[in-house]
């Protein structure tokens, strides 16, 4: 697994290309303005969190260490953590809607949740929707996990292969952009434990998981192995909120900046993770 002092490096780098990120966001919301059928007030939004008394978060408790339920039921990992500060910082509690993954930006846009926090990634298509915080990492690519004994050990060898992938996911795209056609595409809601268990039981020959959750996986199943990674290193998981909540952006902004400045962010990334592993 890359180790955490390695990739916080990256996420330094990384705040760069956040700020330009920003302002591209910040380029497609001026644009959206000219345009009808604005779905949110552009002030007072952190005013509406604290008259209602909680602040709501989406998320797809699925995507470990990044957010699961554990033993006790509770959804927690990575992104619980990162809204919990959001939520002190704002002065209210948190409260955590879980939902299928494909489900979290529409439930942003139609006022259900706040914000979203589920190791999303600002691609352009959600651009046009939502609008997004600085990165709070970065990453290498997309992890192709197998089964231990399998001898899958290039793109090529994907072809005639079934993969599974997870609804609405930058996986998924990538699958469907550079397998379609060439290999079965399977999409599943979640990862953990359905397309796992699926993947053991030789339904799957592979599946297309996130880097870290790739890692995380290898780590706690020594069944599992990553096969290699496939598309390009880039920015990784972010807040989503809605369009115009520029107060609210600013807040989480600062938070994002904090922890990783303070190298907080790099203590959560490796408590969570170990959580994660013992509570297995």
């Amino acid at each position: 697994m890359m180790k955490i002092a390695s990739w916080i490096k990256y996420v330094l780098t990384g705040l760069l290309i956040g700020l330009v990120v920003g302002g591209l966001v910040g380029f497609v919301y001026a644009n959206s303005l000219l345009k009808p059928g604005a779905e949110v007030s552009c002030t007072g939004y952190i005013d509406k969190i604290k008259s209602r008394g909680k602040l709501i978060m989406g998320t797809s408790a699925d995507w470990p260490p990044f957010e699961y339920v554990d033993k006790q039921g509770n959804i927690v990992g990575i992104d619980v953590e990162i809204g919990k500060r959001i939520a002190e910082s704002i002065g209210v509690p948190l409260e955590i809607k879980d939902m299928k993954f494909a489900a979290l930006i529409e439930a942003l846009k139609n006022g259900m949740v706040d914000i979203v926090i589920a190791d999303i990634v600002p691609t352009a298509d959600r651009l046009k929707q939502v609008d997004f915080s600085l990165p709070y990492y970065i990453r290498k690519g997309n992890a192709v996990i197998v089964l231990k004994n399998s001898s899958i050990k290039d793109i090529n060898d994907l072809y005639g292969k079934t993969i599974g992938v997870q609804l609405g996911t930058v996986q998924e795209k990538w699958a469907q952009d550079n397998l379609n056609g060439k290999a079965t595409i399977k999409s599943y809601d979640r990862v953990y434990p359905e397309m796992i268990m699926t993947l053991k039981r030789g339904d799957l020959d592979a599946i297309i998981v996130a880097d870290k959750i790739g890692e995380a996986l290898i780590t706690k199943d020594p069944d599992l192995k990553i096969a290699f990674y496939v598309g390009p290193s880039s920015v990784g998981g972010s807040v989503a909120m809605p369009k115009c909540a520029e107060d609210l952006k600013y807040v989480v902004n600062k938070i994002i900046e904090n922890l990783i400045n303070s190298g907080e962010i790099e203590k959560i990334f490796r408590n969570e993770t170990l959580k994660w592993f013992e509570s297995s």
